[in-house]
């Protein structure tokens, strides 16, 4: 087998034409100077995700049903060998994969927090104990199996999480807005990966 592509890909979660939290991610990729792809979606049902070396996952501005209607295009990330970076509806979509229970407005958080760590784990590197983060959510995950807790706030108990066996991470909070250095830690540790 050939050498994997040092391509990334994001995948946009919200509705087609609402870019709002693929664009942070594409200038944080482009500032590192790593080549990515865009995607819709739906377009995941059709994409080689084995072809990437790392997948992000965005946000959305899109509540209620957003978990339910996207699951069926995520089924792939349980056996996709490729890290995956899932944030605020991708932690969602993910979290709802392995079980995760869905909260409604219980740990609602908009605005400016602050998060602490609860796991020293690489996708912090440099960043202190606690940290400010951006937060716009009004639904959030409890931890599901398989998962180790990495990050929690006053009001949300699983801020950031990772799959304890492989290269999955996700986060309720928008690091593409106010901590992009995370993404940039992931970039890291995807090229890192052997596969």
């Amino acid at each position: 087998m050939g050498r994997v592509s040092k391509m990334f890909l994001i995948i946009n979660d919200a509705n087609r034409g609402i870019r709002e939290f693929c664009e942070p991610i594409e200038e944080i990729l482009t500032g590192a100077g790593i080549s990515f792809k865009t995607i819709e979606y739906e377009e995941t049902l059709k994409t080689p995700m084995h072809d990437y070396r790392g997948i992000l996952l965005s946000g959305s501005p899109r509540g209620d049903d957003i978990v339910d209607h996207h699951r069926p295009y995520f089924e792939w990330i349980r056996t996709c060998d490729r890290p995956v970076f899932g944030m605020c509806a991708g932690h969602h979509i993910v979290g709802s994969l392995y079980g995760a229970e869905l909260l409604r407005s219980v740990e609602k958080e908009v605005g400016d927090c602050y998060v602490e760590i609860d796991y020293r784990d690489p996708v912090f590197a440099g960043l202190p104990d606690r940290f400010s983060v951006r937060q716009n959510h009004h639904d959030s995950i409890t931890l599901p199996e398989g998962f180790v807790l990495l990050a929690h706030s006053e009001v949300c108990k699983v801020e950031a999480m990772k799959h304890r066996t492989r290269p999955i991470y996700t986060t309720q909070f928008h690091p593409e807005l106010s901590n992009p250095e995370m993404i940039r830690n992931f970039i890291r540790i995807a090229l890192a990966c052997d596969k």
